[in-house]
Parts: structure tokens; C-alpha cells; sequence
């Protein structure tokens, strides 16, 4: 089986180099699209293990429908890579509409260094070879960090109590104080 490629796709060229020139040393290598109408093929031709996906193309778009409806479609393939949502117009709605359709994580640009390449190989690590032949072991969930469960919840206690976070530090069992060292830790 061929090493594990990055496949990303952004409008904004700056941001496609920034993520090749992070990645390609510390994860793996990355190609990157500017097109949604390219992104079929680019999966059909690379067959990459991880997407990263904005949500939002062309100017003044930051709702992230396009991209949400992109994960859906991506999702929906045979064989379909990890994908980790990337966008600059981040709420918590958002993230969690993408984690619950099924996106691995979901990173606010400007993205931390060291976040964006712990997601990626976290992503990776949890696709494991299968030799040819052999059916894939049947996997319930995808094995996530402790950092990466965290924020999930952090993030779905956020989106049931509204915004509100003294309901969702409740929700959490954590005080005030403890939520936001929590949202600030990972940049919510």
C-alpha cells in the first residue's frame, strides 16, 4: 500500500502553501486544489487518506453550506479519506454540524502549528493498512486523542446550551473559569 497523501482544498493559494510547506516534512506529502469542480477527480486520481476542506469559496461566502454539502458528498464515496474541516469564519454551530456529519476534526484558521500536524497524524494513525484480500476489521468509531475528545465535547455542550456558556460548564461539570482555559486551549 502507497504512503498516505494530504489532499487539500482552499480558494486561497496563500493558504494551500502555508499547510504543503507545514505538512510535507511532519505528516505526509500534500497536493493542493483551489476548484471545488476539481475535487472529484483529485480523489478518484490520488486517492488520498485525508482531506482538508474549507467550508467556504469565493468572496463574501462564510455561512460554510458549500463545504458542509462538499463533506457530504466526499463522505459518501467508496473508500473516502479522513477529512478535517479548515475555515477562518468559525462557530460553534458549524463545527459541530461538520463533526456530526461525520468530519474528523475541524481546525479555525489561522490555524497553531502544532495542532494542525497532531489532527493530521491523529487522522492518519487511525487508518490502518488492510492487506489486499482481506476485508477491513469492522471500526465503530474513529479512535480520537484525548485532546481531540475533549474539544468535541466542549463543543457539543456549547451547541445544546445555545452559546449560553454558563449552561454549558453545567452541561460539562466544570466551572466558568474551567471552560474558558478549555475553549481558549483549543482556539474556540
Amino acid at each position: 500500500m502507497p504512503d498516505p497523501t494530504i489532499l487539500l482544498l482552499d480558494d486561497d493559494p496563500d493558504v494551500g502553501l502555508a499547510a504543503q510547506l507545514l505538512l510535507q516534512r511532519r505528516v505526509a506529502p500534500v497536493t493542493c486544489l483551489r476548484r471545488p469542480a476539481e475535487l472529484a477527480a483529485a480523489l478518484d486520481r490520488q486517492r488520498p487518506a485525508l482531506l482538508l476542506l474549507d467550508l467556504n469559496f469565493g468572496p463574501g461566502r462564510t455561512d460554510g453550506a458549500q463545504g458542509l454539502r462538499l463533506l457530504d458528498e466526499v463522505l459518501a464515496r467508496p473508500a473516502a479519506p479522513a477529512v478535517v474541516i479548515m475555515t477562518a469564519y468559525a462557530d460553534i454551530e458549524l463545527a459541530v454540524q461538520a463533526l456530526k456529519r461525520g468530519a474528523f476534526d475541524f481546525i479555525t484558521k489561522p490555524w497553531d502549528n502544532v495542532r494542525l500536524v497532531a489532527t493530521c497524524r491523529d487522522a492518519l494513525q487511525r487508518l490502518s493498512p488492510v492487506p489486499d484480500g482481506e476485508p477491513p476489521a469492522p471500526v465503530a468509531e474513529p479512535v480520537r486523542s484525548l485532546a481531540a475528545q475533549e474539544r468535541a465535547a466542549v463543543l457539543a455542550a456549547m451547541a445544546e446550551a445555545q452559546g449560553n456558556l454558563s449552561e454549558a460548564a453545567r452541561l460539562l461539570g466544570l466551572s466558568r473559569a474551567a471552560l474558558y482555559r478549555r475553549l481558549d486551549k483549543h482556539g474556540l
